[in-house]
């Protein structure tokens, strides 16, 4: 009996097929590493609501947020308005201040010497944005009683 002799097409099949299952078995591992798509920046959001308008006594308090992603510094003005909507007075509230980004801030003004009548007060503050943060509120002023 003579023995047997390898076949010549034997040892590149075998390498072959070694080849092909070390990339099935590298296969799942190359989407473990795949790059996600780089980040945009983003644009910082500049942004702020006057949250509450609230008379104590004599005196007005403001509340002021920054609802943006970035600190921006304030300017803020009380006008009052009388029922034609006249700018009858203006007291600056705040100016400069910086508000970091989800910030809140209160800020007291006294309230100007007003006649009886009605009135309109608005709370109008800059922040670096494209429009203006504002609240209103209606204010009557009834005649003093006398004792």
């Amino acid at each position: 009996m003579k023995p047997l002799r390898p076949s010549p097409f034997r040892t590149p099949l075998v390498v072959v097929l070694i080849f092909v299952l070390a990339l099935l078995a590298l296969y799942p591992g190359a989407s473990l590493r795949a790059q996600s798509a780089p980040e945009r920046p983003t644009t910082p959001a500049v942004d702020g609501e006057v949250v509450d308008l609230v008379l104590k006594g004599k005196q007005l308090e403001i509340t002021y947020k920054n609802i943006g992603s970035v600190a921006t510094e304030i300017i803020g003005e009380l006008q009052v308005r009388d029922a034609e909507g006249n700018v009858v007075d203006a007291v600056p509230f705040v100016e400069g201040k910086r508000i970091g980004a989800g910030k809140t801030e209160k800020y007291r003004v006294n309230m100007p010497a007003l006649p009886a009548g009605k009135y309109v007060l608005f709370a109008l503050v800059r922040f670096g944005g494209p429009a203006l943060a504002a609240a209103q509120a209606d204010l009557e002023i009834q005649q003093e009683l006398r004792r």
